[in-house]
């Protein structure tokens, strides 16, 4: 699985909405019917979000699709222990770490969830550290 492209869809105070386009291979000679993805996002350990696809889609045979999901992130919640991690974790010359895990549920009666587990690092403007936590 492999992430295209991200478009924020909404902003409130205890929440923001994303539309994350994701992209998914089938290996296998038969098309694999997707009933729904579910996932999680963590960065630096620290779980920021979590997400769902919107609608049923099939991946070819020996092909690749790619579909929408939408996640949610309280940046309020997360902000305070995260802040600190991402920060160390640049002042060490390092990216930050991400891990986006979760479920794929396959629309066929005899094959059980999948587990999926994506790792990699992110490149944070130094622009986007320096600002300082809401005040609450």
């Amino acid at each position: 699985m492999k992430l295209v492209a991200v478009e924020l869809t909404g902003v409130q105070l205890q929440e923001q909405n994303f539309k994350v386009r994701l992209h998914v291979d089938n290996p296998n000679d038969r098309p694999l019917p997707i009933k729904s993805i579910s996932c999680t996002l963590q960065i630096q350990g620290v779980q920021v979000g979590e997400g769902k696809s919107t609608e049923p889609f099939t991946v070819p045979a020996h092909g690749e699709a790619a579909f929408d999901a939408l996640v949610t992130t309280n940046v309020i919640q997360s902000f305070p222990s995260l802040l600190p991690r991402l920060l160390s974790s640049v002042q060490q010359g390092g990216m930050p770490d991400y891990v986006v895990s979760g479920w794929v549920n396959p629309d066929l009666a005899v094959v059980p969830p999948i587990p999926f587990s994506h790792s990699g690092k992110i490149e944070i403007p130094a622009s986007v550290l320096s600002l300082q936590p809401p005040q609450i």
